[in-house]
């Protein structure tokens, strides 16, 4: 683990306040290691807080206070009693369709895009259903599983009955990061994006044996090429792909759209294929990371993981983490790797993927 080595940092780190550009800049000077300046940036990060002005070091509060344990970032479990897995694991398809259907123990969604229901159907377990995305999400976490040392739910059981489709993975006591950053220490911030950083670099290193690097398709992890989901297609998702050219050919056509439409990007760009695909979770949002009672980090709702560009992990990550501010570039750049050149691209040509896109 990384070690602050400034004295300015251990004597002069703010917390409840912001410093004033000049001691930003003043520090900025003194700071002699990497993670020294990234976990002073990441803590002084929130979307509540309010910018005060400090005139002098003497008045920061001191390093302890600022990684001194906060409080429980989790409320106990007051639910009504549930069976456990073991009691209800023997039941058939049918019956966990039904147990499910008469739930009333409904997790949060994400987003309200999220068409899948994930309900606590026993006290160790939840089950995930009704989504477009449910197989392409069972294949992905358990190459992930099989083949990462990451944090995520155990599959117990996929279920198949008719047209509902559906599994049953392990429950995570816990909090989503959206709902205690506020009450994240300087440290467990830190520990956050670090371990986000290994997660991301376990994927982009699995080896994907159904075909050669060279013959594999873009998009879910499947036998067969899929239509791939998430912010960067359409509303209605893109493809599917059978080749890494077919998905770069068709962000080249989005741009030829955009500039026959709109004019722009008038600059010459283009769209990068110079990375490998690889295994990508691509909704790696403060809703989709979960901390446990034991201060881990966990990774849940793979519905858009897939093999895709490098650069697309970074992409997906622009979107939820809008409150680090002017800082979220230089942050998930150290998490997901600086690809900020690569995903303007797909900016650029926003209008021909989500406005234009029948064109």
């Amino acid at each position: 683990m990384f070690a602050v080595n400034s004295h300015v940092c251990r004597d002069a780190w703010p917390s409840f306040v912001q410093c004033d550009i000049m001691f930003i800049n003043k520090l900025g000077r003194h700071i002699n290691s990497t993670a020294a300046a990234l976990q002073y940036t990441i803590f002084k990060l929130s979307p509540t807080m309010t910018t005060v002005p400090v005139s002098n070091a003497a008045d920061k509060v001191r390093l302890a206070t600022c990684l001194e344990q906060p409080s429980t970032l989790w409320q106990p479990d007051i639910s009504r009693q549930l069976p456990c897995w073991a009691d209800i694991s023997s039941l058939s398809d049918e019956e966990l369709v039904k147990l499910f259907n008469s739930c009333q123990d409904e997790l949060p969604r994400g987003s309200f895009l999220k068409l899948a229901s994930v309900r606590r159907i026993a006290s160790d377990v939840v089950m995930k259903a009704n989504g477009s995305l449910i197989k392409n999400e069972v294949s992905a976490m358990a190459m992930a599983l099989n083949s990462t040392s990451i944090l995520i739910p155990e599959i117990r059981r996929t279920v198949n009955l008719g047209n509902f489709e559906g599994f049953v993975m392990d429950y995570i006591p816990g909090q989503r990061v959206s709902d205690c950053w506020d009450r994240l220490s300087l440290w467990r911030r830190f520990r956050l994006f670090w371990t986000l950083r290994g997660y991301i670099r376990q994927l982009q290193h699995v080896v994907v044996t159904r075909k050669a690097q060279k013959d594999q398709f873009p998009g879910p992890v499947a036998s067969e090429p899929q239509v791939c989901a998430g912010f960067m297609f359409t509303e209605f998702g893109a493809g599917p792909f059978a080749s890494y050219d077919e998905l770069s050919a068709w962000y080249q056509h989005k741009l030829e759209v955009n500039r026959r439409a709109k004019g722009t990007p008038r600059e010459d760009v283009s769209f990068d294929s110079s990375l490998p695909l690889v295994l990508t979770h691509l909704d790696i949002s403060p809703n989709n990371v979960m901390i446990d009672e034991k201060s881990r980090v966990w990774l849940i709702d793979w519905d858009m993981a897939g093999l895709y560009p490098q650069w697309f992990e970074y992409l997906g990550m622009r979107i939820g983490w809008g409150f680090l501010g002017r800082w979220q570039q230089w942050i998930l750049g150290f998490t997901a790797g600086f690809f900020e050149r690569q995903a303007m691209f797909i900016y650029k040509v926003d209008w021909a993927i989500h406005v234009g896109y029948i064109l």
